[in-house]
Protein backbone atom coordinates (compact mmCIF):
# COMPACT_ATOMS: atom_id res chain seq x y z
CA UNK A 1 0.00 0.00 0.00
CA UNK A 2 0.68 3.73 -0.29
CA UNK A 3 0.32 5.84 2.85
CA UNK A 4 0.02 9.42 3.68
CA UNK A 5 -1.19 10.46 6.98
CA UNK A 6 -3.39 7.55 7.06
CA UNK A 7 -3.20 7.20 11.79
CA UNK A 8 -7.19 6.90 11.89
CA UNK A 9 -7.76 3.81 9.31
CA UNK A 10 -4.41 1.91 8.78
CA UNK A 11 -4.65 -0.22 12.17
CA UNK A 12 -8.38 -1.30 11.01
CA UNK A 13 -6.95 -2.35 7.73
CA UNK A 14 -3.90 -4.30 8.37
CA UNK A 15 -5.94 -5.73 11.19
CA UNK A 16 -8.47 -6.93 8.89
CA UNK A 17 -5.82 -8.87 6.58
CA UNK A 18 -3.22 -9.87 8.85
CA UNK A 19 -3.64 -13.52 9.04
CA UNK A 20 -3.28 -14.23 5.66
CA UNK A 21 -0.68 -11.77 4.58
CA UNK A 22 3.44 -12.46 5.01
CA UNK A 23 4.79 -9.41 4.90
CA UNK A 24 3.55 -5.76 4.81
CA UNK A 25 5.56 -3.75 2.37
CA UNK A 26 4.43 0.70 2.63
CA UNK A 27 5.52 3.52 0.51
CA UNK A 28 4.93 6.34 2.27
CA UNK A 29 4.68 9.56 0.68
CA UNK A 30 5.33 12.12 3.56
CA UNK A 31 3.42 10.91 6.79
CA UNK A 32 3.64 13.34 9.70
CA UNK A 33 1.13 12.14 12.42
CA UNK A 34 1.32 8.15 13.40
CA UNK A 35 0.90 6.17 10.53
CA UNK A 36 4.55 5.00 10.18
CA UNK A 37 4.31 4.08 14.31
CA UNK A 38 1.49 2.00 13.60
CA UNK A 39 2.63 0.46 10.59
CA UNK A 40 6.14 -1.02 12.59
CA UNK A 41 3.51 -2.59 14.93
CA UNK A 42 2.37 -4.89 12.60
CA UNK A 43 6.49 -5.32 11.06
CA UNK A 44 5.81 -3.99 8.04
CA UNK A 45 8.87 -2.90 6.05
CA UNK A 46 8.59 1.00 5.27
CA UNK A 47 9.53 2.75 2.32
CA UNK A 48 10.05 6.88 2.27
CA UNK A 49 8.76 8.10 -1.52
CA UNK A 50 8.65 11.63 -2.52
CA UNK A 51 5.33 12.11 -3.92
CA UNK A 52 5.20 13.56 -7.80
CA UNK A 53 1.86 13.57 -8.24
CA UNK A 54 1.86 10.27 -9.32
CA UNK A 55 -0.39 7.40 -7.81
CA UNK A 56 1.26 4.72 -10.13
CA UNK A 57 4.66 5.72 -9.34
CA UNK A 58 4.26 5.37 -5.97
CA UNK A 59 2.45 2.26 -6.16
CA UNK A 60 4.97 1.03 -8.25
CA UNK A 61 7.81 1.52 -5.98
CA UNK A 62 5.67 -0.33 -3.26
CA UNK A 63 5.57 -3.49 -5.75
CA UNK A 64 9.35 -3.20 -6.34
CA UNK A 65 9.84 -4.44 -2.56
CA UNK A 66 7.29 -7.41 -2.75
CA UNK A 67 9.27 -10.71 -2.24
CA UNK A 68 6.56 -13.07 -1.89
CA UNK A 69 4.25 -15.24 -4.48
CA UNK A 70 1.38 -12.87 -4.72
CA UNK A 71 0.64 -9.25 -4.18
CA UNK A 72 -2.35 -7.82 -2.66
CA UNK A 73 -3.14 -4.35 -2.80
CA UNK A 74 -4.89 -1.83 -0.37
CA UNK A 75 -5.91 1.55 0.77
CA UNK A 76 -5.47 2.09 4.23
CA UNK A 77 -8.91 3.48 4.09
CA UNK A 78 -9.63 -0.23 3.00
CA UNK A 79 -10.82 -3.74 5.19
CA UNK A 80 -11.42 -6.97 4.17
CA UNK A 81 -14.35 -8.88 5.90
CA UNK A 82 -13.16 -12.12 7.34
CA UNK A 83 -15.38 -14.26 5.83
CA UNK A 84 -13.47 -13.51 2.39
CA UNK A 85 -10.14 -13.45 3.65
CA UNK A 86 -10.08 -17.72 2.59
CA UNK A 87 -11.39 -17.13 -0.81
CA UNK A 88 -8.56 -14.79 -1.18
CA UNK A 89 -5.89 -17.70 -0.43
CA UNK A 90 -7.52 -20.33 -2.45
CA UNK A 91 -7.34 -17.76 -5.12
CA UNK A 92 -3.79 -17.63 -5.31
CA UNK A 93 -3.63 -21.95 -4.17
CA UNK A 94 -5.27 -22.79 -7.48
CA UNK A 95 -5.31 -19.57 -9.94
CA UNK A 96 -5.82 -21.93 -12.54
CA UNK A 97 -4.05 -19.40 -15.55
CA UNK A 98 -5.02 -16.26 -14.48
CA UNK A 99 -2.34 -14.00 -13.80
CA UNK A 100 -4.63 -11.47 -11.31
CA UNK A 101 -8.10 -11.33 -9.80
CA UNK A 102 -10.70 -8.44 -10.05
CA UNK A 103 -12.18 -7.52 -6.32
CA UNK A 104 -14.93 -5.31 -5.86
CA UNK A 105 -14.21 -1.91 -3.93
CA UNK A 106 -17.43 -0.91 -2.36
CA UNK A 107 -17.37 2.62 -1.75
CA UNK A 108 -19.49 3.69 0.66
CA UNK A 109 -21.49 6.86 0.35
CA UNK A 110 -24.01 8.74 2.64
CA UNK A 111 -26.65 10.00 0.09
CA UNK A 112 -27.81 8.35 -2.77
CA UNK A 113 -26.27 9.38 -6.69
CA UNK A 114 -26.75 7.20 -10.19
CA UNK A 115 -25.02 3.88 -9.85
CA UNK A 116 -25.03 3.73 -5.64
CA UNK A 117 -25.98 0.26 -4.80
CA UNK A 118 -28.11 -0.11 -1.81
CA UNK A 119 -26.22 -1.09 1.38
CA UNK A 120 -27.92 -4.48 2.90
CA UNK A 121 -24.44 -6.31 4.38
CA UNK A 122 -24.42 -7.36 8.01
CA UNK A 123 -20.40 -6.18 8.12
CA UNK A 124 -20.43 -4.33 11.36
CA UNK A 125 -18.15 -2.07 10.36
CA UNK A 126 -19.86 -1.01 7.11
CA UNK A 127 -23.92 -1.66 7.90
CA UNK A 128 -24.40 2.49 9.06
CA UNK A 129 -23.87 3.36 5.71
CA UNK A 130 -26.94 3.14 3.21
CA UNK A 131 -25.74 3.19 -0.39
CA UNK A 132 -22.29 2.20 -2.06
CA UNK A 133 -20.42 2.53 -5.90
CA UNK A 134 -19.34 -0.19 -6.62
CA UNK A 135 -15.57 -0.79 -9.29
CA UNK A 136 -14.13 -4.14 -10.05
CA UNK A 137 -10.22 -3.68 -9.98
CA UNK A 138 -7.54 -6.02 -10.28
CA UNK A 139 -5.97 -5.68 -6.54
CA UNK A 140 -4.46 -9.73 -6.57
CA UNK A 141 -1.75 -10.77 -8.75
CA UNK A 142 1.55 -12.99 -9.51
CA UNK A 143 4.44 -10.94 -8.30
CA UNK A 144 6.62 -12.71 -10.63
CA UNK A 145 5.35 -11.30 -13.78
CA UNK A 146 6.29 -7.25 -13.87
CA UNK A 147 2.98 -6.21 -12.97
CA UNK A 148 2.44 -2.28 -12.90
CA UNK A 149 0.31 0.39 -12.02
CA UNK A 150 -0.65 2.74 -15.20
CA UNK A 151 -1.86 6.43 -15.11
CA UNK A 152 -0.78 9.28 -12.59
CA UNK A 153 -4.70 8.86 -11.02
CA UNK A 154 -7.48 6.46 -10.97
CA UNK A 155 -4.25 3.53 -11.06
CA UNK A 156 -4.95 0.17 -12.45
CA UNK A 157 -2.85 -2.30 -13.33
CA UNK A 158 -5.42 -3.95 -16.23
CA UNK A 159 -3.83 -1.55 -18.82
CA UNK A 160 -0.46 -3.23 -18.56
CA UNK A 161 -1.70 -6.72 -18.22
CA UNK A 162 -4.02 -6.19 -21.20
CA UNK A 163 -0.74 -4.63 -23.16
CA UNK A 164 0.95 -7.88 -21.83
CA UNK A 165 -1.55 -10.32 -22.77
CA UNK A 166 -2.42 -10.95 -19.01
CA UNK A 167 -5.29 -12.98 -18.21
CA UNK A 168 -7.75 -11.60 -15.30
CA UNK A 169 -10.70 -12.46 -13.88
CA UNK A 170 -13.57 -10.99 -11.72
CA UNK A 171 -14.46 -12.31 -8.07
CA UNK A 172 -16.99 -11.97 -5.41
CA UNK A 173 -14.28 -10.36 -2.72
CA UNK A 174 -15.62 -7.23 -1.55
CA UNK A 175 -13.00 -4.48 -0.52
CA UNK A 176 -14.76 -2.16 1.98
CA UNK A 177 -13.41 1.37 1.12
CA UNK A 178 -14.14 4.56 3.57
CA UNK A 179 -12.75 7.37 1.39
CA UNK A 180 -16.07 8.72 0.47
CA UNK A 181 -17.30 8.68 4.65
CA UNK A 182 -14.17 10.21 5.90
CA UNK A 183 -13.67 14.06 7.30
CA UNK A 184 -15.84 16.16 4.53
CA UNK A 185 -12.66 18.36 4.53
CA UNK A 186 -10.04 15.29 3.72
CA UNK A 187 -12.69 14.32 1.16
CA UNK A 188 -12.54 17.78 -0.19
CA UNK A 189 -8.99 17.78 -0.32
CA UNK A 190 -8.42 14.38 -2.06
CA UNK A 191 -10.97 16.34 -4.80
CA UNK A 192 -8.39 19.16 -5.10
CA UNK A 193 -6.01 16.89 -5.67
CA UNK A 194 -7.27 14.78 -8.02
CA UNK A 195 -8.19 17.44 -10.02
CA UNK A 196 -4.90 18.75 -10.20
CA UNK A 197 -3.53 15.46 -10.92
CA UNK A 198 -6.24 14.91 -14.10
CA UNK A 199 -5.40 18.04 -15.36
CA UNK A 200 -1.77 17.72 -15.42
CA UNK A 201 -2.23 14.58 -17.26
CA UNK A 202 -4.29 15.85 -20.00
CA UNK A 203 -1.38 18.39 -20.44
CA UNK A 204 0.96 15.97 -20.96
CA UNK A 205 -1.62 13.59 -22.79
CA UNK A 206 -4.18 15.65 -24.60
CA UNK A 207 -5.67 13.31 -26.83
CA UNK A 208 -5.91 10.59 -24.52
CA UNK A 209 -9.43 9.77 -24.04
CA UNK A 210 -9.29 8.18 -20.84
CA UNK A 211 -8.01 11.70 -19.75
CA UNK A 212 -10.11 13.47 -21.62
CA UNK A 213 -12.85 11.27 -19.99
CA UNK A 214 -11.77 12.21 -16.43
CA UNK A 215 -12.20 15.54 -16.83
CA UNK A 216 -15.18 15.79 -18.08
CA UNK A 217 -15.92 13.49 -14.89
CA UNK A 218 -14.57 16.34 -12.78
CA UNK A 219 -16.18 19.24 -14.29
CA UNK A 220 -19.44 17.63 -13.58
CA UNK A 221 -18.83 17.31 -9.80
CA UNK A 222 -18.25 21.03 -10.39
CA UNK A 223 -20.99 22.08 -12.15
CA UNK A 224 -19.14 23.05 -15.15
CA UNK A 225 -21.28 21.32 -18.08
CA UNK A 226 -20.05 23.43 -20.91
CA UNK A 227 -16.71 22.17 -19.77
CA UNK A 228 -17.92 18.84 -19.40
CA UNK A 229 -19.32 18.52 -22.57
CA UNK A 230 -16.25 19.96 -23.99
CA UNK A 231 -14.17 17.27 -22.74
CA UNK A 232 -16.75 14.61 -22.92
CA UNK A 233 -17.31 15.06 -26.90
CA UNK A 234 -14.05 15.13 -27.38
CA UNK A 235 -13.53 11.38 -25.74
CA UNK A 236 -16.30 10.36 -27.90
CA UNK A 237 -14.57 11.70 -31.40
CA UNK A 238 -11.94 10.37 -30.77
CA UNK A 239 -13.10 6.82 -29.36
CA UNK A 240 -17.01 6.15 -29.14
CA UNK A 241 -17.09 3.10 -27.35
CA UNK A 242 -15.12 4.42 -24.01
CA UNK A 243 -17.70 3.62 -21.44
CA UNK A 244 -20.91 4.90 -21.67
CA UNK A 245 -19.83 7.92 -23.20
CA UNK A 246 -22.65 9.39 -25.19
CA UNK A 247 -24.72 8.39 -21.96
CA UNK A 248 -22.72 10.44 -20.08
CA UNK A 249 -22.83 13.49 -23.00
CA UNK A 250 -27.02 13.02 -22.52
CA UNK A 251 -26.82 13.32 -18.76
CA UNK A 252 -24.86 16.80 -18.91
CA UNK A 253 -27.55 17.79 -21.45
CA UNK A 254 -30.59 16.86 -19.07
CA UNK A 255 -28.52 18.97 -16.58
CA UNK A 256 -29.08 21.74 -18.37
CA UNK A 257 -32.89 20.88 -18.81
CA UNK A 258 -32.28 20.08 -22.68
CA UNK A 259 -34.21 16.79 -23.28
CA UNK A 260 -34.24 16.66 -26.82
CA UNK A 261 -30.03 16.73 -27.01
CA UNK A 262 -30.47 14.29 -24.46
CA UNK A 263 -32.54 11.81 -26.18
CA UNK A 264 -30.23 12.46 -29.45
CA UNK A 265 -27.17 11.18 -27.43
CA UNK A 266 -29.29 8.66 -25.58
CA UNK A 267 -30.08 6.92 -28.92
CA UNK A 268 -26.27 7.31 -30.04
CA UNK A 269 -25.19 5.56 -26.88
CA UNK A 270 -27.76 2.41 -27.90
CA UNK A 271 -26.06 2.49 -30.76
CA UNK A 272 -22.82 1.79 -29.77
CA UNK A 273 -23.85 -0.72 -26.49
CA UNK A 274 -26.83 -2.45 -28.05
CA UNK A 275 -26.33 -5.11 -25.17
CA UNK A 276 -25.97 -3.08 -22.13
CA UNK A 277 -29.73 -1.81 -21.00
CA UNK A 278 -28.81 0.98 -19.64
CA UNK A 279 -29.00 3.86 -22.47
CA UNK A 280 -32.04 2.41 -23.34
CA UNK A 281 -33.99 2.70 -19.74
CA UNK A 282 -32.66 6.11 -19.29
CA UNK A 283 -33.66 6.99 -23.01
CA UNK A 284 -37.66 5.88 -21.48
CA UNK A 285 -36.96 7.65 -18.38
CA UNK A 286 -36.54 10.85 -20.02
CA UNK A 287 -39.64 9.89 -23.02
CA UNK A 288 -41.42 9.60 -19.87
CA UNK A 289 -40.68 12.57 -18.34
CA UNK A 290 -41.85 14.36 -21.49
CA UNK A 291 -45.14 12.70 -21.50
CA UNK A 292 -43.88 10.17 -24.54
CA UNK A 293 -45.11 6.78 -22.40
CA UNK A 294 -45.99 5.10 -26.02
CA UNK A 295 -42.55 5.37 -26.42
CA UNK A 296 -41.26 4.83 -23.58
CA UNK A 297 -43.21 1.43 -22.90
CA UNK A 298 -41.95 0.28 -26.48
CA UNK A 299 -38.72 0.50 -25.25
CA UNK A 300 -38.94 -1.29 -22.40
CA UNK A 301 -41.13 -3.94 -23.25
CA UNK A 302 -37.79 -4.80 -25.66
CA UNK A 303 -35.14 -4.40 -23.22
CA UNK A 304 -37.71 -6.44 -20.60
CA UNK A 305 -37.70 -9.56 -23.27
CA UNK A 306 -33.62 -9.33 -23.33
CA UNK A 307 -33.06 -8.61 -19.98
CA UNK A 308 -36.19 -9.87 -17.89
CA UNK A 309 -34.45 -9.66 -14.49
CA UNK A 310 -33.07 -6.03 -14.39
CA UNK A 311 -34.82 -4.36 -11.78
CA UNK A 312 -34.78 -0.92 -13.02
CA UNK A 313 -36.53 -2.08 -16.27
CA UNK A 314 -39.18 -3.56 -14.34
CA UNK A 315 -39.49 -0.52 -12.35
CA UNK A 316 -39.80 2.06 -15.17
CA UNK A 317 -42.15 -0.46 -16.93
CA UNK A 318 -44.62 -0.13 -14.07
CA UNK A 319 -44.42 3.55 -13.71
CA UNK A 320 -45.06 3.79 -17.51
CA UNK A 321 -47.76 1.41 -17.41
CA UNK A 322 -49.35 3.48 -14.34
CA UNK A 323 -48.98 6.53 -16.37
CA UNK A 324 -50.46 5.23 -19.54
CA UNK A 325 -54.02 4.07 -17.84
CA UNK A 326 -54.66 7.70 -16.94
CA UNK A 327 -52.91 9.59 -20.44
CA UNK A 328 -53.78 9.40 -23.73
CA UNK A 329 -51.70 11.39 -25.31
CA UNK A 330 -48.66 9.45 -25.25
CA UNK A 331 -47.68 10.63 -28.87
Amino acid sequence: MITKNEERYLGQCLNSVKEIIDEIIIADTGSTDKTKEIAKNFNAKIFDFKWSDDFSAARNESLRHATKDWILVLDADEVIEKNDLDKIKKLAENPEDFAGFQLEQRSYINNFFEGAVKNDSEFELVKEYPFYISHFLVRLFKSSLGIRFRHRVHEIVEDYMKEKSLRYKKTGVAIHHFGSVKNPELVNEKAEQYSNIILKQLEEEPDNPRYNYQAGRMYVGGDDFDKALKYFKKTAKMNPNYKLIFSEIAKVYLQIDNKNKAVEYFKKSIKHNPYNPSPANNLAVVYMSMGKFVQAKKILEGQLERHPNNEALKHNFEECMKNLTNYRGGL
